[in-house]
């Protein structure tokens, strides 16, 4: 496989090299193979780094219509885990997707999603918008009337004063409006399920 270097996207994710046995992934941000690869050999580094031998990828997916790659892989520990990313330069995406299918002879596979399917990333996000909003309104209502325990961190202290900022509608306010831009995507995609593309290493 010819070795690749792409700029991307995603949690603790900035740069991806492709070489003769993995994908590499590192939270450092480069603009060239090289640069990256110098990096990498560092023993000593604040970076977070990811190494996905090809033979662990369990599937690469992508809806269509959207920027973000999944990579679902095993652990060297057996244990199943998911990476996402985008790319900076949308035409890098096929290439890479490509390269994957051509040079790794992983089978292209396109499906619509079920339903539930669609929305299952979502739910949990919702559930959580929820229970957020009903946490901060509450702590909001206790820092109003003197009755919220003191904070102790400084993470903590920030998020109070934030909350008391706020203010207890305006808790609401912006818990009501994510609720009802999430609930809207999962409406959507429940009623339209987008189109999957996954790449599967065959058997």
């Amino acid at each position: 496989m010819t070795n690749k270097f792409f700029a991307v996207n995603g949690n603790k994710i900035s740069s991806l090299y492709i070489d003769e046995g993995a994908l590499k992934l590192s939270s450092q941000e480069h603009d060239t193979a090289e640069k990256f690869l110098e990096a990498w050999d560092k023993k000593i580094t604040l970076a977070t780094k990811t190494e996905i031998k090809f033979e662990n990828i369990k599937s690469i997916s992508k809806e269509h219509h959207d920027e973000e790659v999944k990579v679902k892989y095993k652990t060297f520990a057996g244990l199943s885990m998911d990476c996402e990313f985008s790319f900076t330069h949308e035409e890098d995406c096929d290439t890479f997707l490509n390269l994957i299918e051509n040079q790794l002879q992983f089978e292209k596979k396109e499906a619509v999603l079920s339903p539930f399917k669609a929305i299952q990333g979502y739910l949990l996000g919702f559930a959580f918008t929820v229970g957020m909003t009903y946490f901060s309104y509450t702590e909001a209502l206790a820092l109003a009337d003197g009755t919220a325990t003191e904070a102790t961190s400084r993470k903590s202290r920030g998020f109070q004063n934030i909350i008391g900022m706020l203010g207890d509608k305006g808790v609401l306010l912006i818990g009501a409006a994510i609720t009802a831009y999430i609930g809207y995507q999962i409406w959507t995609r429940y009623k339209n399920p987008p189109t999957q593309i996954q790449l599967v290493p065959q058997n």
